[in-house]
Formats: structure tokens, C-alpha cells, sequence
């Protein structure tokens, strides 16, 4: 009896672990697809937390930009490296100018310049960094670097955390300029109008209003997101589908190819930086009393 009970654990074990390596040969029969949201390092975690290869990724990015910023800085403050100083002040003196566009008046864009210049800033640089990630990843034939590399924008938690900001700093500009209890029944109770009717319906827009801005969180982490994502799978599958076709072509040689793709997702990496920026100060820009926006 136990022999025959001992075999028939024996035989499931094997079915199971063929079953496993069935699923595992399935899974890497495709191009390399990221998750939605980052993959746990193996054995990597902090206080007990485990880091994700996003959180990996984002930590690296932070390095490298606090580096461009040491850079910059030296060139403003010192007379060394006159081009990267030309080249910076340049750049901020166009985004500022699109700012007050935004905004409406130059004060306006002095006092928000530290978030719309900074988003649309690590925006793109991060999606610079996120495409070298790219690179490595999904055009190398290093498949272990995926563990440990993926463009962080590709990461919903992410760019949640850029949507929610701008929409905190756009509540709080309206209360500050509004005052508390003009702003809440805004949303809350908005009756106001010539008659009863206008009134009614003016409390009902008031309460699609405030569902509205969960809607604008949701929109601007999402639009962020998707493209990147979107893009990062747009490499993979155009490495895989040419190494099915082409087979004897695998090397370094035939995965130049995906460069095209890789030059359009950089204008991606420019527009999604653009339109987040445009986005955000048409935000705050609505939570500014007219008298204030000249």
C-alpha cells in the first residue's frame, strides 16, 4: 500500500514538473512582454520591503540626473563649460516662455516654474533613460537584464505619483486664491444661477466636477504609462518577429534594425513630456481666479 501510495506521488511530481516546463517553454516562446506594472527582484530587498526592477531602474535614473544637475549647476555658477550653460539656460528660458503662455502672466509661471519646468525636464530625460533601458534589455540578448532593468514610466504606480502632485498642487492653488469654503462648494454645492432650473443643474455640474478630477488623475498617469509601455512592447515584438523570419540573423547585425522604432519612440519620449507639462498647467491654470491670471 505505501509502495503503490509513494509511486503515485512520484508519477503527479513528474506530471507537475512537466507541466512546469511545458509553461516555462510556452513563456519564453514569445518576445519578452513586461508585466504592467515591476517585476520583485529575486532575493533584493530593503528593511524587509522587496525592490522591483522599476524601483532598481528609478534609483539608477536618480543617480544619473542628480549628476546633469551637478553638471549644470557647475556651468551656471562657474565660467567652465559656457556651451552647457548656453545650452541649459536656453532650454529654460523656452520652457518658461511656454509657461506664462500657459499660465496666462509671467508671475504665474515664476511661481510654478519649479513644477511644470521640472516635470517636463525628468519626464523626458526619464523616458531618455528609459529607452537605453530599452536597449539593453530588448535588443540585447542578455535576457537576465530584464530582471533587473525596465523604464520606470513603465510602471502605473509611477506615473500615478506625477498625476497626483499636479492635481494636489492645483487644489491647493484654489484654495489659497478661492478661499476653503468657496472652492469646496464648488464641488459640494455649487447653487448658483439667474433661476431655480439653472441652480439645479448648476450643483449637478458642480458634483461632475469633482468626479472629473479623479478622472484627470487617472488620464494623466495613464497617458504617460500606456505610450511608454506600449513602446517598450513595440521593440520586443519587432526583435522577435525578425529573428522567427530570419533565424540565421541574431546577432547584433540584424537587431539594428529596431533602430527606426527606437527613434520613434524617442519623439514619443518628447511629446509625452510636452503634453504631461501642457496638461498640468491647464490644470492649475483653471484653479486661478481670472484676476489673477493678468
Amino acid at each position: 500500500m505505501n509502495e503503490t501510495t509513494t509511486t503515485t506521488h512520484l508519477e503527479s511530481g513528474a506530471t507537475l514538473t512537466e507541466e512546469a516546463m511545458t509553461h516555462a517553454t510556452t513563456e519564453h516562446a514569445g518576445p519578452h512582454i513586461p508585466s504592467s506594472k515591476g517585476e520583485v527582484i529575486p532575493g533584493f530587498t530593503v528593511v524587509g520591503f522587496p525592490i522591483t526592477n522599476t524601483i532598481f531602474s528609478t534609483w539608477i535614473f536618480m543617480v544619473v540626473f542628480f549628476v546633469l544637475i551637478a553638471i549644470f549647476y557647475t556651468a551656471i555658477t562657474t565660467k567652465a563649460l559656457p556651451r552647457v550653460k548656453a545650452l541649459g539656460l536656453d532650454i529654460v528660458n523656452r520652457i518658461f516662455s511656454y509657461a506664462t503662455s500657459l499660465l496666462g502672466s509671467a508671475q504665474m509661471a515664476r511661481r510654478y516654474m519649479w513644477l511644470l519646468g521640472g516635470i517636463i525636464v525628468i519626464i523626458f530625460v526619464g523616458n531618455m533613460f528609459g529607452l537605453i533601458l530599452d536597449w539593453f534589455v530588448l535588443v540585447s540578448e542578455k535576457e537576465w537584464l530584464s530582471a533587473y532593468l525596465r523604464p520606470m514610466y513603465s510602471d502605473l504606480s509611477t506615473t500615478l505619483v506625477f498625476s497626483l502632485t499636479v492635481i494636489i498642487v492645483a487644489q491647493i492653488t484654489a484654495i489659497a486664491m478661492k478661499g476653503p469654503v468657496h472652492h469646496i462648494n464648488h464641488y459640494l454645492w455649487n447653487y448658483h444661477g439667474d433661476s431655480t432650473a439653472e441652480k439645479i443643474v448648476g450643483v449637478f455640474v458642480g458634483w461632475l466636477h469633482f468626479a472629473g478630477e479623479f478622472i484627470r488623475i487617472g488620464s494623466l498617469s495613464m497617458r504617460l504609462f500606456l505610450n511608454i509601455f506600449v513602446g517598450a512592447i513595440l521593440i520586443a515584438v519587432v526583435v522577435f518577429v525578425g529573428e522567427q523570419i530570419l533565424p540565421q540573423y541574431t546577432g547584433w547585425a540584424f537587431r539594428l534594425l529596431s533602430l527606426p522604432f527606437w527613434f520613434f519612440e524617442l519623439l514619443v519620449a518628447f511629446l509625452q513630456a510636452y503634453i504631461f507639462m501642457t496638461l498640468s498647467a491647464l490644470y492649475i491654470r483653471e484653479s486661478i481666479p481670472e484676476s489673477h491670471q493678468h
